[in-house]
């Protein structure tokens, strides 16, 4: 009736792989460089697949401990208990109190003392856990600005600029809705590395972070599919005069 319930383990299938996300983000550059090459998108596919791969390299150091922090704090917590232990052998004090008022006065002392003390141990102890968190959330505010980057991008192709375009003679390139699906695929692929920097740091302000910028890649992905549909009704509407886009 009260066996223990078995702690039921995360299995490593179930868990993202980061070689495997800057695998596809090498993949989808490759991809798009080959499609469009010299375009802005890319540049940015470039650059995604390299934050990609530092990811990976940002985890792994985000789940090593940070040695000289840790010995440093041992140090600082050590000095601060010799010091009270010292305080205490050497300081006689008579504990008789003659008034309320004094022994009143002797507990706020004493608890001062204490709520120094401990905030000192808080420090050095949440030390290395604090700078892990503000390295995270400078990498999870470098992928949310991307996916800004990712959007900007895509201003340039207008409805008027594809209408125009479809109604060139055969001789003249064509645009299709390619830019704005790979822009989708680059936005998956920033989804997917925000929660990789969740691991190796604690807090909730992380989680939300990563949160934020998945939600923002899937509103942004979703305006830019909207897009492709109304781009792919234009291509029924007029006859197909090529096949190759350009930026």
């Amino acid at each position: 009736m009260f066996a223990m319930r078995p702690r039921l383990g995360v299995s490593a299938r179930h868990r993202l792989d980061a070689s495997r996300v800057a695998e596809t983000a090498r993949n989808l550059a490759d991809d798009i460089n080959s499609r469009l090459a010299g375009s802005s998108l890319a540049g940015l596919a470039t650059e995604l697949a390299g934050i990609a791969d530092a990811t990976e390299e940002r985890g792994q150091q985000a789940r090593r401990p940070i040695l000289a922090i840790r010995i440093l704090s041992a140090l600082a917590i050590g000095l601060a208990v010799l010091g009270v232990w010292a305080l205490v052998r050497h300081v006689h004090a008579r504990w008789e109190f003659g008034t309320v008022g004094e022994l009143f006065v002797a507990l706020n002392a004493g608890f001062s003392l204490l709520v120094v003390l401990v905030g000192a141990l808080g420090f050095f102890i949440t030390l290395e856990a604090r700078i892990k968190r503000r390295e995270a959330l400078q990498f999870i505010e470098e992928l949310r600005e991307f996916v800004h980057v990712i959007d900007v991008t895509q201003l340039y192709y207008t409805p008027d600029l594809y209408r125009t375009r479809h109604a060139f003679t055969a001789n003249r390139l064509m645009i299709d809705e390619t830019y704005l699906l790979y822009c989708t695929q680059m936005l998956a692929v920033i989804s997917n590395l925000a929660p990789l920097y969740t691991r190796g740091a604690t807090g909730d302000s992380i989680l939300r972070a990563a949160s934020e910028v998945e939600m923002l890649a899937i509103a942004i992905t979703t305006k830019h599919l909207t897009k492709a549909e109304a781009v792919r009704g234009m291509q029924r509407e007029s006859p197909k005069t090529g096949s190759s886009p350009e930026e």
